[in-house]
């Protein structure tokens, strides 16, 4: 079976590959449309002109989505690993929360696009981009668990399919003014 096959493993590279999509979408459009100066737009600027910006409100509110819907799962696994621990279940609930509000956040960031809103969507994005980073910190202990092994086995002298040279002592000019 492979590894998205397991239940809803497939969610978290989802939400990394949809919100990918969605700010490259959204950048070509805007390229090809000639609103943005191709060699560094803001992210913000390519999402502010239609169709980009319906493209990108709609792309990213299904990230939001997918975003609720993976931090619902891991609240969940967290909960089932640790259901005695009420430190830990203090701060998967936290965490919860606080991943909800910032896909709430995003949606936000989504749908009102401009510089009314401006603060707002900057905490919106602040908030989102720390709960996705103590979010990833949680699957550290996961991490711990993979072991690798590294073997190297060599069936010769040297790693190298050539004769060693039979001279000792060799020295090879480098330039032509070594030459005497």
């Amino acid at each position: 079976m492979w590894w998205f096959q397991q239940g809803l493993s497939f969610l978290p590279s989802a939400l990394v590959i949809w919100t990918f999509a969605t700010f490259i979408f959204s950048y070509i459009t805007a390229i090809t449309l000639h609103h943005v100066d191709p060699a560094l737009p803001y992210i913000s600027d390519t999402g502010t002109i239609p169709p980009e910006r319906c493209l990108f409100g709609v792309m990213l509110n299904i990230a939001a989505v997918l975003g609720i819907a993976t931090m619902y799962v891991r609240y969940k696994q967290v909960h089932a690993l640790n259901p005695e621990e009420n430190l830990i279940i203090k701060l998967n609930k936290a965490g919860l929360v606080l991943g909800i509000l910032s896909c709430l956040g995003l949606s936000l960031v989504a749908n009102f696009q401009g510089y009314v809103l401006h603060l707002v969507t900057t905490a919106a994005e602040w908030s989102m981009s720390f709960s996705f980073f103590g979010f990833f910190l949680t699957y550290i202990r996961d991490f711990q668990k993979i072991t690798l092994r590294v073997e190297a086995n060599l069936h010769g002298l040297t790693l190298y399919d050539t004769v060693p040279c039979p001279v000792t002592n060799e020295r090879t000019p480098l330039l032509s003014r070594d030459f005497q």
